[in-house]
């Protein structure tokens, strides 16, 4: 069993100096409030080219703030990708609001009008534009039949940070953007999330929002901190295969679930009794907000880099879809491969062995989830399935020189599967 060399499934990006800037923040009693909050807001909507930038304690709380800074209509449908993260129209749906879902591009996994425009109706209140896996979706034709429709369009940026076209940032195309800083995403800052906007209403809805809702919890956000931070330290290739990395071996041989987060039903099980709440990013997550800023987009360069790489040495393998290639400014914060859902486990046992850990999606088929079978949307038939999709990291943490290793890997699986 190789223990060094080895390749997570995630590596949680946090800048250089965020332990240091914890301890600062929790010796100074500066964790829950403080100065970096307002210097993050003008930093981060000067990097995106918006004037108005609002943060929250996490990309849910960000979410709601959205929609409720939109001033829709309880009852208002709001449109989705069917394949997207189920806690999204969970929190529509807890708000008063009717949960819409359209099909997906089978290549890019976003939707484009074609898809959007069949479902809008006159109680259409909004679209939610969602970027996965880091690859834009047509935005600009999306917010253009929006507006011929007099409907709202909010940008799911949570894959997508960084992203730009033809230099304009991904976010900042439609009515709101919205951010998630999760130790998942690209640009982590202990958690948090925000959203940008340029439309003067929105944001004095906003404002006054945050204003009556709670700051976070001291002791809360030092704990997410440290946990998130600890997790920085095992996703380093070395510590992982030192740690975690036999673990997961271990559960293989055994037959054991593979340290896998809750999706889909699962998911939605631990949160549909929840009240949706909107949290105040935290002075402690907004410092390290601004040194991600200096840094993310080398950052974002060394993935794309990377997955390039991996998709030029990777070739045609039977049975395996890399990411299509698009005009956009695809990051690659995920790199789904395209698997026959039977054949997916395999692919990825056999990747464990070799070295290479990888990750089922946190994506869903939301139509076919128990709490949005009563809204009638039925069940999509065409489009990627999640049972699909394997996610591999390309993070610039990983070299050249394992990028081809892992391309060798997944060749040779199939070509076993052609034996």
């Amino acid at each position: 069993m190789a223990l060094f060399g080895t390749v997570p499934r995630r590596c949680v990006n946090l800048p250089p100096g965020s332990l240091r800037t914890l301890l600062s923040c929790v010796l100074t009693n500066q964790v829950e409030e403080g100065p970096s909050i307002e210097e993050f807001y003008g930093e981060f909507g000067k990097w995106l080219g918006v004037p108005y930038v609002f943060g929250t304690a996490s990309g849910r709380s960000a979410f709601q703030l959205a929609l409720e800074s939109l001033g829709l209509e309880k009852g208002s449908e709001i449109i989705f990708p069917t394949l997207t993260f189920p806690v999204m129209p969970m929190v529509a749906k807890l708000l008063g609001y009717h949960p819409v879902f359209c099909e997906v591009d089978p290549a890019t996994f976003n939707s484009g009008p074609e898809h959007i425009a069949p479902k809008i109706s006159d109680r259409t209140g909004a679209v939610l534009a969602t970027h996965l896996f880091g690859q834009p979706c047509p935005i600009r034709d999306v917010v253009e039949l929006a507006r011929k429709k007099k409907i709202r369009v909010l940008e799911d940026c949570a894959h997508a940070c960084g992203v730009r076209i033809e230099g304009q940032q991904i976010g900042t195309f439609g009515d709101v953007g919205l951010y998630s800083f999760a130790e998942g995403k690209n640009m982590p800052c202990f958690g948090g999330g925000a959203i940008a906007t340029a439309d003067e209403g929105v944001a004095e809805r906003a404002r006054q929002i945050l204003s009556k809702s709670s700051k976070p919890r001291k002791m809360s956000v030092i704990k997410e901190a440290f946990s998130i931070w600890a997790k920085w330290l095992v996703t380093r290739p070395l510590i992982f295969g030192l740690t975690v990395y036999p673990v997961l071996r271990l559960k293989l041989v055994m037959g054991q679930p593979l340290l896998d987060s809750a999706v889909g039903n699962d998911l939605l099980d631990e949160f549909v009794s929840t009240k949706p709440r909107i949290t105040r990013l935290s002075n402690l997550q907004a410092a390290i907000g601004l040194r991600q800023l200096q840094r993310i987009d080398h950052f974002n360069e060394g993935a794309r880099r990377n997955a390039h790489r991996l998709t030029e040495k990777l070739g045609e393998v039977p049975g395996i879809k890399a990411p299509s290639s698009t005009d956009g400014d695809h990051i690659y914060v995920y790199y789904p491969l395209t698997v026959d859902p039977e054949r997916r486990d395999d692919l990825r046992h056999y990747l464990l062995r070799q070295g290479i850990d990888s990750k089922t999606t946190d994506m869903a088929d939301c139509s076919t989830l128990k709490p949005f079978l009563s809204t009638g949307n039925g069940t999509r038939r065409n489009g990627p399935n999640e049972a699909s999709i394997l996610e591999i990291c390309v993070y610039p943490v990983i070299s050249e020189e394992k990028m081809f290793e892992i391309a060798q890997a997944i060749r040779h699986w199939g070509e076993l599967q052609e034996q």
